[in-house]
């Protein structure tokens, strides 16, 4: 018989619920919850429940439920996750969840998620507002409505990935307490899993660059579509411990407590995993490489989707992970590798099912200038700008107008900077267009030549020998100061001084008054007469 009588009614309720693998998920979700409310085993805001008349085991903060797993008389396990009353209008869409008051004048809801839905438990919504209900919570001065007895084994089994086992194994053969939890190896028989759509046939590493406005971050948009899906954008200082994970302090009730945080890429990594039916990465790595390989090639997809990914020191950001990043070393594939990470002390693995996919704008850094570790474990798929999705206003060919504009730029400077077909995408009218070339355009023009307006006509075809008329130029000279006039400016000509040529655009255009720029103006950059 179990001798600790915590211990008992725990793997009857993991009994009850009767089924192994909507328990693991249970405890990972509760690892989670432990991890983000930084509390200790046996701290007083902390009631981990199991009550004996109820198919279920609950997680209350500050005597508020938190978290749930049930097994109704009818029907199939339930996880519930409390979230703020005030959020349930952002969950709306999700039409699968269902909504539950905690009491009756609550100011908290339970989410209520079916096994056959359980993919919902990882909408990136739905965790935002289930963190933040936590977080209030356990800073909350209030009370629930009810008392609690902590049970200390239900945290344990959270941290414990073996002693969780444990108790599924005695849970699953009520022959096996006679002995002594943790001593003998027992196998536990797989849970059921139903096997899904293979991989998709795309780079598990993949770069899409190119010049700004070739379509690349709307490119990620079919990947948003998805449930299974997290996007972030890179920027310079971001860093392996936001990616990761790192030590992050946080004030609780007026003190300091520093805790080891999960980044997004560890998230992600973690969501991939329950696909598959694991809980915890633990759970994941402790499965036999067979029983790993089947799970997590046939379970969902999940995307990790970064945006302009060349902003960040890529090889920093990755760090130790760049390795594990490889096809052939993520789990459940035939080279797989793991490692341990350098804060938690945790295995942590890349599992093959997760996709990443990037986006590198070239006006940035070129990819000849990428780490080339990382160039060798991504593959890169180049966006270019593509002149045949514009159309024609008032007579001007727009795809005819961005060719030649890219065709000077890379004869001037070179492919990577040239101008992407998004800047004219949405260009309806004339007016639209003058709005374009003189916020967007000429702006960017003006950044990719350091003002260097000599050149900048020439893009334009405002240099006096493509026969612009001079009202039909968008960019003109202002004043050219010679010898006599530089006198006259300043008294004398300064020494060693050349010619010089100021410019302005055309003030029709800066100013708006549009009707009094001619169509031409566009007509004959690409247009010689």
């Amino acid at each position: 018989m179990l001798t600790d009588t915590q211990q008992q009614p725990l793997v009857e309720r993991i009994r009850d619920i009767g089924h192994a693998e909507a328990v693991r998920r249970f405890f990972g979700l509760l690892k989670e919850l432990i991890d983000i409310v930084n509390l200790p085993n046996g701290d007083a805001r902390l009631a981990f429940v199991v009550k004996p008349d109820k198919s279920s085991i609950t997680a209350n903060i500050n005597f508020f439920q938190a978290l749930r797993i049930q097994k109704p008389r009818r029907g199939e396990v339930e996880y519930h996750l409390t979230i703020k009353k005030s959020y349930q209008d952002r969950l709306k869409s999700i039409e699968e969840l269902v909504f539950e008051p905690l009491t009756e004048k609550s100011d908290y809801l339970a989410v209520i998620i079916g096994q056959s839905n359980v993919h919902l438990l990882y909408q990136p919504a739905l965790r935002t507002c289930w963190e933040d209900c936590l977080l209030e919570l356990v800073e909350s001065t209030k009370r629930g409505p009810h008392l609690a007895r902590h049970n200390a084994d239900v945290y344990r089994a959270a941290e414990d990935e073996a002693f969780l086992s444990e108790l599924i194994r005695l849970a699953d053969d009520p022959t096996l307490g006679d002995r002594v939890l943790n001593e003998d190896s027992v196998e536990e028989p797989g849970g059921e899993y139903e096997t899904g759509p293979k991989l998709p046939s795309q780079p598990h590493n993949l770069i899409l660059f190119g010049p700004p406005g070739t379509g690349k971050t709307f490119a990620l948009q079919p990947y948003l579509r998805e449930q299974n899906s997290n996007l972030i954008t890179f920027h310079p200082s971001y860093s392996y411990e936001e990616f990761v994970e790192g030590i992050r302090p946080e004030v609780i009730n007026g003190q300091i407590s520093y805790r080891i945080r999960r980044g997004i890429f560890h998230k992600a990594c973690l969501s991939a995993i329950q696909q598959a039916g694991y809980g915890t990465m633990a759970d994941c790595l402790n499965d036999s490489p067979e029983t790993r390989r089947q799970k997590l090639q046939k379970a969902p997809v999940h995307y990790l989707l970064i945006d302009e990914v060349n902003r960040a020191n890529v090889a920093s950001v990755f760090g130790d992970l760049i390795t594990l990043l490889e096809s052939d070393k993520r789990l459940g594939s035939e080279n797989e590798l793991w490692l341990t990470l350098p804060y938690s002390q945790e295995r942590f693995g890349v599992p093959i099912n997760l996709f990443v996919i990037g986006t590198m704008n070239t006006t940035d850094r070129s990819i000849a200038l990428l780490d080339i570790a990382l160039r060798r474990r991504f593959s890169f798929r180049e966006m270019r700008p593509d002149p045949t999705v514009l159309g024609e206003i008032d007579g001007i060919q727009l795809g005819q107008l961005l060719r030649t504009i890219n065709e000077r730029i890379e004869c001037l400077l070179d492919r990577d900077h040239q101008i992407g077909h998004a800047y004219l995408t949405n260009v309806e009218t004339y007016a639209q267009l003058c709005d374009a070339f003189r916020d967007r355009i000429i702006p960017l023009l003006q950044e990719y030549f350091f003002n260097d307006w000599a050149k900048i006509q020439l893009i334009l075809g405002d240099n006096q020998a493509w026969g612009k008329e001079p009202d039909q130029r968008l960019v003109w000279i202002k004043k050219k100061y010679t010898a006599n006039a530089t006198s006259k400016l300043f008294g004398e000509v300064p020494d060693a001084m050349d010619e010089v040529v100021t410019y302005e655009i055309n003030p029709n255009l800066q100013q708006g008054d549009y009707a009094l720029v001619p169509v031409e103006s566009f007509i004959r950059i690409y247009q010689k007469l």
